[in-house]
């Protein structure tokens, strides 16, 4: 009897530690497969909206998040089948602890090691880069050829850092910009680790370029939301330290502090590039543009081309009269690419001579504006 007795006390003990091991095997496997969720969903985004590709490491410590998981789950489904047979031996009860503090350590190991600060890498088409769709036909760069390969040659040569593509409103900056950026994806980066767009616009918010850079280098870690301005560009800085970058802002009213957005300065040993596009030649200076470029109006010739080519050369000339109007409407654009392009397409399905000179009243009235393009929308 008391024989039996002890044996019953030591079964107790090691069934209450193994169960005890069960509850911690069970959280951390439930933690690691949610760790690995997280990591895969980060992975797959970049993969799938950018086309880039997983980093070796992260591909290494998935697959053996997977392995670690399903075999974890083997054992704990093995040990309630084993915990409810009243014949286990003491034997095989200690080896099972054995192996389940095991399993437990090398759970707990795998998911110390799945915070990753970047999930992604260049694969031909652009770490952290997007295809800007701003221009969505050929038709629109007309005229801005030049300026296009000027910027172009800026960012292969070594002597340029901060480029400033400034000019009225409407004259193509971002047009070239959106260029620049899809040329350099197409090109499988030109030598860049990052190709990041950020849009500006008034008012600066340095928290959202923050924010929009991190995407963009594939920082997705929980604990960004929570850090302040200055660990933000702390670590947007210890990244883009390390690698190339090009980084394109468009549409910038007044000085945008990169520095302390975490951005390094471009110089002759990173190699990067900051462009970016503004109304204005006083904030080219702000920002530091080692190259400005002053985007013109086109000339007539050029003008009258690009209108041409977006109202449709059979709609131009399908009568004699609409042809002369067409001038006209064209010649209210001022040179300003977006407003030919713009104007001559909502003007392509207007056949009659008076639609057409009811469009040229309307811009006698008022300059191009959105306002207007809704009039000559219903006319």
């Amino acid at each position: 009897m008391g024989k039996d007795f002890k044996s019953m006390v030591t079964r107790c003990i090691y069934v209450g530690k193994e169960n005890d091991n069960v509850k911690k095997l069970k959280t951390a496997t439930e933690e690691l497969k949610d760790l690995r969720n997280i990591v895969m969903k980060r992975v797959k985004m970049y993969e799938d909206q950018q086309k880039l590709k997983r980093l070796e490491k992260v591909q290494v410590w998935l697959r053996q998040a997977d392995v670690a998981i399903k075999e974890a789950e083997e054992m704990l489904i093995t040990l309630m089948s084993s915990s409810s047979s009243n014949g286990s031996s003491m034997m095989s009860f200690h080896k099972l602890d054995k192996k389940l503090c095991k399993k437990l350590k090398e759970v707990q190991e795998i998911k110390s090691r799945g915070t990753f600060d970047v999930v992604v890498e260049n694969s031909g088409i652009g770490s952290g880069s997007m295809m800007i769709s701003n221009v969505d036909r050929d038709d629109q760069t007309v005229g801005l050829e030049a300026v296009s390969g000027l910027v172009w040659r800026c960012m292969t040569v070594d002597n340029t850092g901060i480029i400033g593509l400034y000019g009225v409103e409407g004259v193509g900056k971002t047009t070239v910009l959106t260029q620049v950026n899809n040329r350099l994806l197409q090109h499988k980066l030109n030598g860049f680790d990052f190709v990041i767009w950020v849009f500006v616009s008034k008012n600066v918010n340095l928290e959202k370029i923050q924010d929009t850079i991190r995407e963009k280098i594939g920082f997705l870690d929980r604990s960004w939301m929570s850090k302040t301005e200055e660990e933000k560009a702390g670590k947007i800085f210890e990244i883009l330290s390390k690698r190339r970058f090009a980084l394109f802002l468009d549409d910038v009213w007044e000085k945008v502090d990169l520095v302390k957005a975490g951005v390094p300065p471009p110089d002759g040993l990173n190699r990067s590039k900051i462009v970016f596009t503004t109304c204005s030649d006083e904030v080219c200076q702000e920002m530091g543009a080692q190259t400005k470029i002053k985007m013109e109006k086109l000339p007539w010739e050029r003008a009258w081309d690009l209108f041409k080519m977006n109202a449709g050369e059979e709609t131009v000339k399908s009568h004699p009269d609409i042809t002369k109007v067409a001038q006209e409407v064209a010649a209210k654009c001022d040179g300003l690419p977006l407003a030919l392009v713009t104007i001559g397409r909502a003007m392509a399905s207007k056949k009659t001579p008076q639609e057409w000179r009811d469009a040229l009243y309307i811009l006698s009235t008022s300059p191009p504006n959105f306002s207007v393009l809704k009039l000559l929308d219903r006319n």
